[in-house]
């Protein structure tokens, strides 16, 4: 009977196993069911492709005739970190650009050249004076400032024909105040020397000499394009001393502007209409990266890097995009990758600007360091603190390219002889918009908003 039944089960399972393979679909897993996209979608919904503009005109090269915008590829995000720098001067820039971009006006900034005069500065103050200044440039030690300042000043040099990006430091020191002989400690000479590039100089402020020295290192450095008057140098006789940064930088486009369809449209600059002097070219197959309310177009330089345009939407403010470090950093290096044919016009624009930093270095936490309690006992014996920091410079935007250049000047004044301080797409460019020049690293090398072209001429 046992035997009967074995033999009964056996057959049993080769019928099953049969069967089984004449039909394999009878026992496959169901199909899935659809899931959910995840809830961790981006949240900056790419806008739609503005229509592309109505013909120049007949100076419109042939070559380049008007065109259809293609329709855009699948959005890819963006790469994380992929020109943002990975050292504190990337905080630090859009930490100072929130702080001192406010979108209603005309503003030009370098924050490298912030941050290398205050580094130079940081070199000489010590205990709690040093930590303060530390923590506001991102860094842990002075080793490692010196190892993120002796790095930018020897990656971001070029001297080429047509393209050009050159740093200067420089320390002017008082040889005696009040009739009192000061000096400087060596080491600090030497760190300024050896990581800095920097420059020193003797001078007797309070004179006129001193003021036209100091003016002409300025001028010349900045290539003529920021001309400081000595009267405009009014260094107190309780002056220790001046450390300046400059940097200039000129390139040209790595595909050019032809100069025969610029034209005169408008601008809608926040007080009113006005006529504005338009480069425009066509751009195949090119990257535009879109956020929440704007959109943004590199255009390249020839070895310098790329100057990264932002535009608001259609009824968004400038200045409703800017506010915060955070804001700043998404607007540069966050959003959603699109594909198209680009219809680029950009306004010729030049001004010059001038910031006093002071109020806005001391909201950032340099409170110490402006104040008879600050300890620069690594830079001399004669106690001080910042007197006064500020930034002139210059942008210009035309068919052939970008020249910029800035000064960064921080004063140190003798607390033993003064009282204390007192206060003190279709991607044109038609309304006020953001920008920043950067290095093919990411290092921002200029920012600033346009609210008013002018003419550009």
């Amino acid at each position: 009977m046992k035997r009967m039944l074995c033999i009964l089960l056996t057959g049993l399972l080769l019928f099953s196993a049969v069967a089984c393979t004449l039909n394999p679909q009878a026992h496959a897993p169901a199909t899935e069911a659809p899931v959910d996209e995840p809830v961790g979608k981006p949240t900056e919904t790419p806008t739609e492709a503005p229509a592309d503009p109505e013909p120049i005109g007949q100076d419109e090269p042939i070559e380049n005739p008007p065109i259809e915008l293609t329709d855009p590829v699948e959005p890819v995000n963006e790469p994380a970190g992929e020109a943002k720098p990975v050292t504190g001067y990337g905080d630090f820039a859009n930490l100072l650009s929130a702080a001192l971009l406010t979108g209603t006006q005309n503003r030009n900034l370098s924050p490298i050249s912030v941050y290398l005069a205050l580094a130079m500065v940081a070199e000489g103050a010590e205990g709690d004076t040093q930590a303060e200044l530390l923590t506001l440039l991102g860094c842990k030690s002075l080793k490692e400032l010196r190892g993120i300042s002796g790095a930018m000043l020897e990656t971001l040099s070029i001297d080429t024909e047509g393209s050009t990006l050159d740093m200067h430091n420089s320390l002017w020191m008082a040889e005696s105040i009040g009739g009192q002989p000061v000096s400087f400690h060596p080491e600090y000479l030497s760190t300024l020397a050896e990581t800095y590039r920097s420059e020193a100089n003797v001078v007797e402020f309070g004179t006129e000499s001193a003021a036209k020295q100091i003016a002409d290192w300025i001028n010349e450095h900045t290539r003529g394009k920021i001309n400081v008057q000595p009267s405009a140098l009014n260094f107190d006789p309780s002056t220790l001393a001046v450390l300046i940064n400059t940097i200039y930088l000129k390139d040209g486009w790595a595909e050019t502007f032809n100069p025969e369809v610029s034209h005169t449209d408008t601008f809608h600059a926040p007080d009113g209409d006005m006529e504005a002097r338009y480069m425009h070219r066509f751009d195949r197959n090119s990257s535009v990266r879109f956020g929440d309310g704007w959109m943004a177009y590199r255009v390249y330089l020839n070895r310098v890097g790329y100057v990264t345009f932002v535009l608001p939407d259609e009824g968004i403010s400038l200045d409703k995009l800017l506010g915060s470090p955070d804001a700043v950093d998404k607007l540069l290096h966050r959003g959603i990758d699109k594909k198209y044919d680009v219809s680029l016009e950009i306004p010729k624009f030049k001004f010059q600007d001038k910031m006093e930093l002071t109020e806005v270095l001391t909201a950032l936490g340099l409170n110490l360091s402006f104040t008879p309690a600050a300890d620069f006992s690594g830079m001399s014996d004669a106690p001080c603190c910042i007197d006064s920091v500020i930034q002139e410079s210059y942008i210009g935007v035309d068919e052939n390219g970008v020249e910029a250049a800035a000064y960064t000047m921080v004063q140190m004044r003798t607390t033993a002889f003064m009282p204390q301080q007192l206060e003190k797409l279709e991607f044109h460019l038609t309304r006020p918009f953001f920008y920043a020049i950067e290095s093919y690293d990411g290092t921002v090398l200029f920012i600033g908003t346009v609210t008013n072209p002018g003419t550009g001429e």
